[in-house]
């Protein structure tokens, strides 16, 4: 088995479809996709994605439990590099969107930061993080590419494509929106 083959972790920011790329991976996780085009996954899944209190022992640990994580902490998936998977965005109109739909999702974060703030700090992390990564995954055509499950290199079943169908239906709309109004 080739080791940079297998992902475990989904390193991805907030707001950037990493949720809907461990369902892909491993549909076991998914727990539903709701009407506004969220995916809620197994909640074990997430501890990575806000948890700064785990020790590294701890993280290894939560990391050898699981088949696949979802996963906010960069440094910690650099350590297992061979194994993550990483999701960019290098176009600002497809970045700008999902940085405001993290806003939808999870408004209590802003409340701290603005979404000016936090899209110049996601693209901060895009120029950083990827290129220390084999296996990236930039989601710029994710409404437009009709063959965007074969940049997962995994295998796309009736039920992985009709999950990415809905889910693209229910974003799809909001980003048309979005885009008609970028920049305005």
């Amino acid at each position: 088995m080739n080791p940079i083959k297998e992902t475990k972790i989904v390193l991805f920011r907030g707001g950037f479809v990493g949720d809907l790329i461990t369902a892909l991976h491993d549909m076991s996780c998914l727990i539903e996709l709701n009407t506004n085009g969220r995916v809620h996954i197994n909640e074990e899944l997430l501890l990575l994605q806000d948890n700064t209190n785990m020790s590294i022992q701890e993280k290894d640990e939560y990391y050898k439990k699981h088949k696949i994580i979802s996963c906010c902490d960069p440094e910690f998936a650099l350590k297992h590099h061979n194994n993550t998977l990483i999701i960019k965005c290098d176009n600002k109109l497809v970045l700008s969107f999902f940085c405001k739909r993290f806003k939808t999702y999870h408004p209590d974060y802003f409340e701290n930061t603005t979404l000016e703030e936090y899209t110049k700090n996601v693209i901060e992390w895009n120029h950083f993080w990827p290129k220390k990564f084999n296996k990236q995954l930039d989601i710029f055509d994710i409404f437009s590419n009709k063959n965007f499950l074969d940049k997962l290199d995994i295998t796309i079943d009736t039920k992985k494509e009709a999950l990415f169908q809905r889910w693209k239906l229910l974003n799809e709309k909001n980003f048309v929106t979005h885009k008609e109004t970028y920049g305005q």
